[in-house]
């Protein structure tokens, strides 16, 4: 596996980074800007989901063997609160790496980064994902 992986270009579009990955393991962020709010002026839900959702993808592909791809077959998500802060971090773990399945779980949470550092669950997540391999000529 490459020691650089590069976001999707739906993440790069959200502004997710890859902060470190390896070994089944992953942590992605995001800065929390404007375009990431819903209309109650709090982050939307669907852009947690896309942190973790996105996080996980990068822990399989960590596994996965070369010329592989992943696909996310199923994702669970739990809010826990609503994030506050400027920034959303999510960690992922796969749990079970399969000949087709990987079992991943996710923890999401929002920081305020300054003086005081605050960091806090808002959502833990679960995900699978199904190998999905080259079609033969």
């Amino acid at each position: 596996m490459s020691n650089k992986l590069v976001m999707s270009p739906y993440g790069d579009f959200l502004g997710i980074e890859i902060e470190s990955f390896g070994e089944g393991r992953a942590l992605c962020s995001i800065a929390v800007k404007p375009q990431h709010f819903n209309a109650g002026g709090r982050v939307h839900g669907g852009v947690l989901t896309s942190l973790a959702d996105s996080c996980a993808g990068v822990a399989v592909r960590s596994l996965r063997p070369e010329g592989v791809a992943s696909a996310t077959t199923d994702l669970n998500i739990a809010f826990i609160r609503p994030p506050m802060g400027d920034r959303l971090e999510a960690e992922a773990e796969v749990l079970h790496a399969g000949k087709r399945l990987y079992r991943v779980e996710m923890s999401v949470f929002s920081m305020t980064v300054g003086e005081s550092e605050t960091r806090k669950l808002v959502a833990k997540c679960n995900a699978t994902f199904m190998l999905v391999f080259p079609e033969k000529a």
